[in-house]
């Protein structure tokens, strides 16, 4: 009997050709959007509540801290710009920097207890609360009859702290609560199609990166308070200004809390802290390497077993490049923080024409209002039509060379002053100021420069610095790398304070020299370090 062999295929069923359909479409679908031109996709209802949110709170913090400097610096008899304090310059630029220094280190605590007990939306919620408790101080010891007794300067700490304890929450947990993923970016990867008829494909990191730019628009929007308040100071008195930081802070605790139902409730994560901390001592002990606490090595070497595996000893990884990204910005929020204290005394030094010298900081937050939505929409889509995308460490370096360049010119303004009569070295400190009622012959306006070279800095490098903290971060992580941001400013103020005896004349020339100098060193060792081979790859492994 003989036994032909078939050597024909077998044969293929109906599910076999519709799975092999199915993945060949998927292909040719992956193929497609990638040849497709990525753009942001549906900012959802969430975003915009907790945008108004972070505007309604600026709006409350620039309404008390603008007029910080007048208030505790100069006494209520001064010709020029009355106050309530007459602490003089030093003492005042110590307190705010003080008050920055707290309100910059709280975050880490609460980044923690977001992270890992109440969650973002409490912990907002709980902060918001206690921020109105301490405004609400500010503002009842402030009322003149209650400073003439004596109640100005304790009230004034007492306010500082507690305002500080309630600003940790919203720096820590309101950046990353933008970004979640079910809030932000759900719609990554949908192919569409614009009116121009043109299809695009969803692309989820840009979608973050419009929402950051949202978030730190309405930032700024919110910071124009200052606008108002250098008016309302002098007409009315300090206490209205501090009046209307809390009527602004109470709206912004009613419209966070109308979109409860509107977020993304999340289950809270397992504790990681103690598998952080263990983790750490391991890699400390052994050559302050991560990697020799991944449960192998650890196994292999210790014969002990750990709770966590390589993933989380890879996102641990990560967390730390963002955060070795935020040193720079100790240098940077240095120069930053000259606007609330050193700029707003060097205006009162020159010819201000009537116009309050605490005015003109705003001119940063309106270049930021101007120049955000053109960069948005305009300038990072034609970079990328060009093949150059600006990435968060690219943005982040170009706003740290333009600071530099903007305390530059703030020391060419310094040497003007002192170039300039009556008073020279010593404006408004010598017998022809007539008791300190003529500054020297410099215009204000040649101050304007300064703070669109700083709205310009801030609109490449802080939405960028939100978006590098978020992406890089561990999911469970994500809060207290954001704290870690605010840790750097916290650390900007500890040089502040070292600074502050040469916050006076006419030591401020030299001073703001060396912070340009310190600042362009800053941005070209940013670059020399992340942009090395070693680094690159460091980032896109972190990334990946």
């Amino acid at each position: 009997m003989s036994t032909e062999i078939s050597t024909s295929n077998p044969p293929i069923s109906e599910k076999t050709i519709s799975t092999q359909r199915t993945c060949n479409d998927s292909m040719e679908s992956h193929q497609s959007s990638d040849r497709l031109r990525k753009v942001a996709g549906y900012i959802p209802i969430a975003v915009w509540l907790i945008s108004v949110t972070s505007l309604l709170e600026r709006f409350a913090y620039h309404s008390f801290l603008g007029p910080w400097q007048n208030y505790i610096q100069n006494s209520t008899t001064d010709p020029l710009h009355p106050g309530a304090l007459g602490l003089g310059q030093s003492t005042a630029s110590i307190l705010v920097n003080v008050f920055l220094l707290l309100s910059f280190l709280t975050p880490i605590a609460a980044g923690i207890v977001s992270d890992n007990y109440l969650g973002r939306f409490r912990t907002i919620s709980f902060s918001l609360c206690t921020y109105i408790l301490g405004v609400l101080i500010l503002l009842v010891t402030s009322i003149p009859s209650l400073v003439a007794r004596g109640s100005g300067l304790p009230g004034l700490i007492v306010a500082m702290g507690v305002i500080s304890f309630g600003l940790s929450g919203i720096k820590a947990a309101l950046p990353p609560f933008i970004a979640e993923a079910d809030q932000c970016g759900s719609d990554s990867g949908k192919i569409t199609q614009l009116k121009s008829g043109e299809r695009v494909v969803i692309d989820k990191e840009l979608t973050r990166e419009h929402a950051f730019n949202i978030y730190y628009w309405c930032v700024n929007v919110g910071a124009q308070s200052r606008i108002p308040t250098t008016f309302i100071e002098q007409a009315v008195g300090f206490w209205a200004s501090y009046l209307m930081a809390l009527g602004s802070l109470c709206v912004a605790l009613v419209v966070f809390e109308c979109g409860r139902r509107k977020y993304v409730e999340f289950e809270q994560p397992e504790n990681v802290l103690p598998s952080v901390r263990q983790a750490a001592m391991i890699a400390v002990k052994n050559g302050f390497r991560l990697e020799n606490a991944k449960p192998d090595i650890v196994r292999e070497r210790d014969n002990k077993t750990v709770s966590w595996n390589d993933t989380f000893i890879n996102e641990l990884k990560t967390g730390l490049v963002a955060c070795r990204s935020f040193i720079p910005f100790i240098i940077f929020i240095l120069c930053q923080n000259q606007m609330y204290t050193n700029t707003i005394s060097q205006a009162a030094s020159m010819e201000t024409h009537g116009i309050p010298n605490d005015l003109l900081p705003n001119i940063n937050t309106v270049t930021i209002i101007v120049l955000m939505p053109l960069f948005t929409y305009l300038l990072y889509p034609l970079l990328r039509h060009f093949g150059i995308p600006l990435q968060p460490l690219a943005r982040m370096a170009v706003g740290f060379f333009i600071e530099a360049l903007g305390i530059g010119y703030t020391a060419g303004v310094q040497a003007w002053i002192y170039k300039s009569g009556p008073c020279y070295e010593h404006p408004r400190a010598c017998p022809a100021s007539k008791n300190g009622s003529v500054p020297n012959h410099v215009n204000i306006a040649a101050q304007i420069p300064i703070y669109v070279f700083q709205g310009l800095s801030e609109t490449f490098a802080f939405p960028a610095s939100y978006e590098y903290a978020y992406t890089q971060a561990p999911a469970t992580m994500k809060s207290m790398v954001q704290a870690v941001l605010s840790l750097a400013s916290a650390a900007a103020a500890i040089p502040g304070l070292a600074l502050s005896p040469t916050y006076k004349d006419p030591d401020l020339l030299v001073m703001y020299a060396c912070l340009s100098g310190v600042m362009f060193a800053t941005s070209v060792l940013f670059v020399v370090y992340f942009w090395s081979p070693r680094e690159k790859k460091s980032n896109q492994g972190a990334t990946d």
